[in-house]
C-alpha cells in the first residue's frame, strides 16, 4: 500500500447455516462485542470524518467499494483497463453470482413488504413458496431455492413473533437489499449499493463460495460511507456466502466481522493505493495471472457494479 502500507488477512469466525435467521446471525456477532471493547474504532477512522486524513480522499475518481476491494488482492489492471473502456466479458461465474443476489434481493423484498401490507407471516409464506418458480422463472432452480429458503426463514421468525408476543418485534425484520449510498464524500460512488443492512445496522455482504479476507475490506469500505451518509456508527458486517446448487441444498457460510480500525486503515490505503494506480499513465501489472489465487478472480464483481 501507498507510503509502505500493507494489506494483512484478518482472522473471522465461521459458522455453517442452512437457513439465515436474525436469531442466528446475533449469535454469531456475539463473539465481536468483546473485540470491539478491546480495540475501538477512533474518531478519525469514522466515515463521517471525510473532511480529514486518513478518510479524506487523495482524488474523487468514484470508485466501487468491490473495486477497493478486489484491486487490494490482485492489482489494479483491471480497474485501470475498465476506465479505459475495457471490460471484460461476462463468465459463468458471475452469471451464477447475479443469479444469487437476485435471489437475495427478491427474497427480502417480497418478504418486507408481504408483512408491512399487514399480512399473516404464515399466509405469505405460502403464497410466496407456490408462486416462487413462476416468479422467479428467470432464475436457475438452486437461485429459487435459495430465494424459498430466505423466505421462510423471514416469514418463519416474523410469525414465531407473533405468536409469542402478539406482533412484531426486534430480530424479525427481513433485511433491506440493494441499499444504495452515496460514497463521494470518501472518493467512492456516488451510487454504491450495500447487499444487504440486517437490524440493528449490521452490513451484510454476499458471496458465492467461500469468504476471501479482501471481502472483509469491502464490508469496511461499506461501513465507513454508510457513517459519512448516515452520521452513526456501524461497527459489525457479515459476510454471506453461499454454496450449494447442482441438486444440493442452499446453504450459507456466514463469518461475522468486527469493522475494526486495522479494517478500516488496510481499506482506505487500498482506496489511497487505487488513485495512485488509475491516475498513473502506466498500465498496472496484474498480481493474479491465474484468477483463483485471489479466491474467486472475476467473482469479486458478482452481482455488484460498485
Amino acid at each position: 500500500m501507498g507510503a509502505g502500507k500493507s494489506i494483512r488477512p484478518h482472522p473471522g469466525g465461521l459458522g455453517w447455516w442452512g437457513l439465515v435467521s436474525g436469531s442466528l446471525v446475533r449469535r454469531l456477532l456475539r463473539r465481536l462485542h468483546l473485540e470491539a471493547e478491546g480495540d475501538p474504532v477512533p474518531g478519525e477512522l469514522r466515515g463521517w470524518s471525510y473532511h480529514s486524513p486518513p478518510v479524506r480522499p487523495r482524488a474523487y475518481l468514484g470508485l466501487g467499494v468491490s473495486e477497493v476491494a478486489y484491486g487490494a488482492a490482485c492489482g489494479w489492471r483491471e480497474a485501470w483497463l475498465r476506465r479505459r473502456g475495457v471490460r471484460p466479458g461476462k463468465t459463468p461465474a458471475m452469471e451464477a453470482g447475479a443469479a444469487l443476489h437476485e435471489a437475495v434481493h427478491r427474497a427480502a423484498l417480497d418478504a418486507r413488504v408481504s408483512l408491512a401490507r399487514g399480512e399473516r407471516p404464515w399466509s405469505a409464506a405460502a403464497r410466496l413458496l407456490s408462486a416462487a418458480p413462476r416468479r422467479l422463472g428467470g432464475l436457475p432452480g438452486w437461485a429459487v431455492e435459495v430465494y424459498r429458503a430466505l423466505v421462510l426463514s423471514w416469514l418463519g421468525e416474523a410469525a414465531g413473533h407473533q405468536l409469542y408476543y402478539g406482533g412484531e418485534g426486534a430480530g424479525w425484520l427481513p433485511w433491506l437489499s440493494e441499499y444504495r449510498v452515496d460514497g463521494y464524500p470518501l472518493g467512492l460512488s456516488r451510487a454504491l449499493r450495500v447487499d444487504a443492512l440486517a437490524e440493528a445496522g449490521v452490513v451484510v455482504e454476499v458471496k458465492l463460495g467461500r469468504p476471501q479476507w479482501w471481502h472483509r475490506l469491502a464490508l469496511a469500505g461499506y461501513a465507513l460511507a454508510l457513517e459519512s451518509m448516515l452520521e452513526a456508527p456501524f461497527d459489525y458486517g457479515v459476510l454471506l456466502a453461499f454454496t450449494g446448487g447442482d441438486g444440493r441444498p442452499p446453504r450459507f457460510l456466514v463469518e461475522p466481522v468486527y469493522i475494526s480500525p486495522g479494517l478500516r486503515e488496510d481499506f482506505l490505503a487500498a482506496r489511497d493505493e487505487a488513485v495512485d494506480a488509475l491516475l498513473s499513465g502506466v498500465e498496472p501489472e496484474d498480481r493474479c495471472p491465474q484468477r483463483g489465487e485471489a479466491g474467486g478472480g472475476e467473482a469479486a464483481w458478482l452481482g455488484s457494479s460498485t
